[in-house]
């Protein structure tokens, strides 16, 4: 990795934050990422703060000192990039820092974590339903070998997936995301529809996939930044790139029908005339050129 001129680093704390601190935090926390070139997204709530950021190795290294001194023992999944993965520093307040629109879940402490390890023998061993708390874009593009798919569009419609779907409540439930912070309130809205068995993994995808590269994940895992996606040694995706046109990760080939550019979207698009086009501007040429057609 000594080749990659960006480290990463996605982090999450649960804690009580008043909500007249909120602006003088966000400040704070403005001023460490100036003082340490930092790149990527902090979003911070009354629950607390949950962030993905990017810098030289050194750079995070005191953030993430600063993180730990500032919050307490926080669990941070690295990866590396050779580009630059954030346009811009940024921290946003909002109501939650992982949204399921119901502020009564409240993650405390650690609750049925399975470490990468545990997570890897369990799989091995026993026979369990598992469950994908991510999004159909996300979900799309990798998984877990066997994992359920409740095909969400958005983390807010989890606790309606629960109360639907038909998996027996005495069934042991494993759940994941990508680092972790879903599923923190996944597993609280499972229990709360009367399941007792249920675990997560912690630390994520990206924990599992730094010990078991060759492990039960097929395809690639999409991630919040420039890369699109990480395979399965957490590299930067070669396959994916960001559909121009939706902003899903998107891996058809293609050629642009206005201005002959090579480019990639996603499966979705390809299947609307105007998004065979390489930006929102061409697909608004083509519009204007079949409007004057009459096609």
């Amino acid at each position: 990795m000594s080749d990659q001129s960006f480290t990463i680093t996605a982090f999450y704390k649960f804690l009580e934050v008043e909500e007249a601190e909120l602006g003088s935090l966000r400040s704070e926390l403005q001023r460490m990422g100036y003082k340490f070139k930092l790149q990527g997204l902090t979003l911070i709530a009354t629950e607390g703060v949950n962030g993905t950021v990017a810098s030289s190795a050194e750079g995070i290294v005191q953030f993430k000192s600063y993180l730990q001194e500032r919050f307490g023992e926080i669990t941070f999944k690295d990866s590396y990039s050779d580009f630059r993965p954030f346009k811009r520093w940024l921290v946003k307040i909002r109501d939650e820092i992982v949204a399921i629109k119901d502020k009564s879940i409240l993650p405390e402490g650690d609750h049925n974590h399975l470490s990468p390890q545990e997570w890897h023998r369990v799989l091995s061993e026993e026979d369990v339903v598992l469950i994908d708390t991510r999004n159909t874009c996300e979900t799309d593009i990798g998984m877990f070998r066997g994992a359920v798919d409740p095909r969400l569009d958005s983390f807010g419609e989890f606790p309606d997936w629960v109360r639907e779907c038909d998996i027996p409540k005495d069934k042991k439930i494993l759940m994941y995301c990508t680092g972790g912070i879903r599923c923190e309130k996944a597993l609280i809205s499972m229990e709360r529809e009367g399941y007792e068995n249920v675990y997560q993994l912690q630390g994520g995808i990206l924990d599992y996939l730094a010990q078991y590269p060759e492990g039960y994940w097929q395809g690639e895992c999409f991630v919040f930044d420039g890369r699109v996606a990480v395979d399965n040694q957490l590299a930067p995706s070669q396959r994916y790139q960001f559909c121009p046109h939706c902003g899903d990760p998107g891996d058809l080939k293609s050629v642009c029908q206005i201005c002959d550019v090579e480019m990639i979207i996603c499966e979705q698009c390809a299947e609307q005339p105007d998004r065979n086009t390489c930006s929102k501007n061409c697909a608004e040429k083509f519009r204007r050129q079949a409007a004057a057609t009459g096609d």
